[in-house]
């Protein structure tokens, strides 16, 4: 009889853990759910604002660290770019490195506006 008590009590507890492991899951996926939407507001926003994000990674095959400049090796070729040259003195060539580029519209300087004149008015 204690077996079979036992056995009860291991196997009601082993249901509850599993019922609370698959409500914890419920409660993960709407949140990741949510996250994931957010992410594609977010992206579809840029978007329309005419912003583009891209990531690529490479190896970095020539570097000028007093110029700035930088030759990355991608899988869809070479690139050129040009940095600040303090922020190119951690680097190496040989260097494995991931390149976030963001696109967006030039901004761009309206002249200020100017006062309208105002005529006289003509007396009648």
């Amino acid at each position: 009889m204690k077996k079979l008590f036992g056995l009860m009590a291991a196997a009601a507890l082993a249901t509850t853990a599993g019922l609370a492991m698959a409500e914890e899951g419920t409660q993960q996926q709407p949140q990741q759910g949510a996250q994931q939407q957010h992410k594609q507001q977010r992206a579809q926003k840029m978007a329309q604002a005419g912003i583009g994000r891209h990531q690529v990674t490479g190896r970095i095959v020539d570097i000028d660290k007093e110029k700035g400049d930088l030759k990355v090796e991608t899988e869809r070729g070479q690139m050129e770019f040009n940095f600040p040259p303090a922020s190119l003195q951690n680097y190496n060539e040989g260097d494995q490195v991931r390149l976030e580029v963001l696109i967006r519209p030039a901004q761009q300087q309206q002249p200020a506006p100017q006062p309208k004149q105002q005529q006289p008015q003509q007396q009648k």
